[in-house]
């Protein structure tokens, strides 16, 4: 299995946690159509595509060297997307449209991705290798994620009030989209439906894939953790690093401290837990007297995998699982962290993984209010897990910008679950891809830079910490479980942990003190 301890003993998840089994058929939801969609939308400030707004799409050029007609690509006449999507393509000039590799360069590109030499090789070209083969792996990437070079175009048509434009990308894109291709077709059809639902408020989602963690029975979602934690460390790997730096915050505390308090802002429904647990049995002290764990229930419910089932409730299978081990566990839920209560008597930390970055529309400097908040709170430690971008100091990113950003986030979701998840046609990846988009249709920004993060954590009165050697080798040994094409890097003297997929960064986890 795929989570991995780092102390001893060893126990599978399928033994920690039993009460995962079952599965059920996902009912997909009503349809709508586009050119309802299309008839909706207010199309009276329409814009020329001017040269000024060509130079301000990120995939004009490349969809420009790769130009053919519209029956090239779909595959159709053009007359045939018209009756396939009632909607007229009106342009006298429609936009360059991507070709589509063929059947031998996709599966050369694959064979070079696949090919765990030619990752790590990429990987390590940021810093060693030569500007050429960086430009070469940006292209051999564009050709391999073609979704993204008609999403995006459409956004800023979008974005520029082009009518004709956000026509034919719909046309297109609505030939394309599939829920159950490749990666691609799957970003197409997940881009596609936030793009209606941006421009329409009465859009209804016709995907099957749309089913999200809220909606789905109990024992399918409790199913489907456990196979996702099994096929990819998306989460895995950041639980490991915090479950170990946990370890390493109690391992220097003076031994008054007999309890352990934990201050759970994460997305990891109860499935973090057991291996810290079998870790704390495993120290020489054993384990703390008393063991509790807050777990703040809701930020904002927009945030992908953070809201289960309403009738989901892990605690008392964890706490039975703890009372085995001996360990007195107590599991309280709040709602906000700044009502958490505090003892002198135990070891405070704090794990917050993948929701503070949500944050940031609530309010003026949201995130840095709950920093503040926290810091107010006295920790011994904070494990702070963000996903890895280049975010933006400014609040006022427009709709095509950060469309853009998100859409890489979810790319990298979906390419990676191709690679997991074995059957094309999994529930349970239709329910974890389900959920991912949700970052599509949310308000915050998902690309915040682990600078940005930095700055902030330091502003706040919170020093960097070092992951120590256990909790590396720990890290790395779990990933090598997983597919060739992940990477953990370890940044800034080992205070900044990275996951890559592909070379490409996709998360990071960071020790604070």
């Amino acid at each position: 299995m795929s989570l991995e301890e780092t102390e001893p003993p060893s126990q599978t998840l399928d033994n920690v946690l039993g009460w995962f089994d079952d599965s059920i058929s996902l009912t997909p939801l009503p349809g709508f159509s586009d050119s309802d969609l299309l008839n909706e939308f207010d199309w009276s400030q329409t814009w020329e595509w001017d040269h000024q707004t060509q130079t301000q799409d990120p995939g004009f050029d490349f969809l420009h060297s790769y130009s053919q007609d519209l029956n090239a690509y779909i595959g159709c006449e053009a007359a045939n997307v018209e009756v396939a999507t009632g909607v007229p393509v009106i342009d006298s000039d429609p936009p360059p449209v991507l070709q589509l590799p063929n059947d031998q360069s996709k599966k050369r590109n694959r064979d070079e991705l696949n090919d765990p030499h030619v990752v790590k090789r990429s990987a390590r070209s940021k810093k060693k290798a030569d500007k050429s083969s960086e430009v070469s792996r940006k292209d051999v990437n564009k050709v391999e994620r073609w979704a993204e070079q008609l999403l995006n175009p459409c956004a800023l048509a979008i974005t520029a009030r082009n009518s004709s434009r956000v026509q034919h990308y719909i046309c297109v894109l609505s030939e394309l989209a599939s829920s159950s291709g490749d990666a691609n077709h799957r970003l197409a059809s997940f881009g596609l439906s936030a793009l209606k639902k941006h421009i329409s408020t009465s859009f209804v989602p016709s995907s099957p894939s749309s089913v999200t963690f809220a909606s789905a029975e109990v024992k399918m979602f409790q199913k489907t953790l456990l196979k996702f934690y099994e096929v990819s460390p998306w989460f895995a790997l950041p639980n490991n690093m915090a479950n170990s730096a946990i370890l390493q915050i109690l391992a220097q505390e003076p031994r008054d401290k007999k309890d352990l308090h934990i201050l759970d802002i994460g997305v990891s429904h109860g499935m973090q837990w057991p291996t810290l647990l079998e870790a704390l049995c495993c120290r020489p002290e054993g384990p703390p007297l008393q063991v509790r764990i807050t777990v703040v229930s809701d930020l904002t419910a927009d945030i992908p995998f953070s809201v289960g089932p309403p009738s989901y409730n892990y605690a008392s299978q964890l706490i039975g699982f703890a009372r085995s081990l001996n360990i007195n566990l107590q599991i309280s839920v709040i709602d906000k962290f700044q009502l958490i209560d505090t003892s002198p008597h135990e070891t405070f930390i704090v794990c917050a993984q993948f929701r503070l970055y949500q944050l940031k529309n609530t309010i003026p400097d949201a995130r840095c209010e709950a920093l503040k908040a926290l810091r107010s709170l006295n920790p011994k430690g904070v494990i702070l897990c963000e996903h890895y971008g280049e975010g933006s100091s400014s609040s006022n990113v427009d709709f095509a910008a950060d469309f853009s950003k998100k859409l890489d986030y979810l790319w990298k979701f979906l390419d990676s679950t191709s690679y997991g998840f074995k059957e094309e046609n999994s529930e349970e990846r239709k329910l974890m891809e389900g959920e991912a988009t949700k970052v599509l249709m949310s308000s915050g920004d998902t690309s915040e830079g682990k600078e940005m993060w930095y700055e902030r954590m330091r502003k706040t009165g919170f020093s960097a910490e070092a992951f120590g050697e256990e909790a590396i080798d720990g890290a790395k040994s779990l990933l090598r479980k997983y597919d060739n094409n992940w990477e953990i890097k370890m940044e800034d003297g080992d205070t900044f942990a990275g996951l890559l997929w592909k070379g490409e960064e996709v998360s990071f986890c960071s020790l604070w003190k």
